[in-house]
């Protein structure tokens, strides 16, 4: 039901609970948060999907962590002829991270590609898959943490780097 343009809400809703026995009146802003809720933590679905993100958040830490791990360890010399011409520990660190950061880049603008066609494709469908601006910017974030996180395994391994290792055969 709609009400006059201009009046207040809550007035409305509170006549309507005096008139009217056995009835819950709720606002659109307390109704969409009640069907939210209920859909995220009453039925399955929504603890399915927040299982779902988090199990994905995982394996693409470990994913990101291994490919930055394999090409530190491709260019271990590299690193190690750094140290060895004196270039600090921070110099080094900052390459890895860089690295990573590149990496959440392009996997985040492929990423919010491929989820930007699926949005615009489930417009058609019976139920939309909302992408409000604000949860974009907040998975880059999460993105961005995940690979500097995982640039953190292979910053441990260059610490420990002897310069040395360069002379050797």
């Amino acid at each position: 039901m709609k009400i006059a343009p201009g009046a207040d809400v809550e007035q409305v809703r509170r006549e309507i609970l005096s008139r009217v026995k056995d009835v819950d009146a709720f606002t659109t802003r307390e109704f969409s948060e009640m069907t939210e809720h209920y859909w995220m933590f009453t039925t399955g679905a929504g603890v399915a999907v927040l299982l779902a993100a988090a199990l994905g958040l995982f394996v693409g830490f470990v994913v990101v962590t291994q490919t930055i791990y394999a090409t530190t360890m491709d260019h271990i010399r590299e690193f190690g002829t750094l140290k060895a011409m004196g270039a600090p520990n921070s110099y080094v660190y900052k390459v890895i991270v860089q690295q990573a950061a590149i990496a959440a880049v392009m996997g985040y603008a492929l990423g919010i590609t491929v989820s930007a066609f699926v949005v615009r494709g489930s417009q058609h469908g019976g139920a939309s898959i909302l992408m409000p601006w604000p949860l974009a910017v907040a998975i880059f974030f999460v993105t961005l943490v995940m690979c500097v996180g995982a640039a953190l395994v292979s910053i441990h391994k260059v610490t420990h780097l002897d310069p040395a290792m360069v002379f050797k055969s």
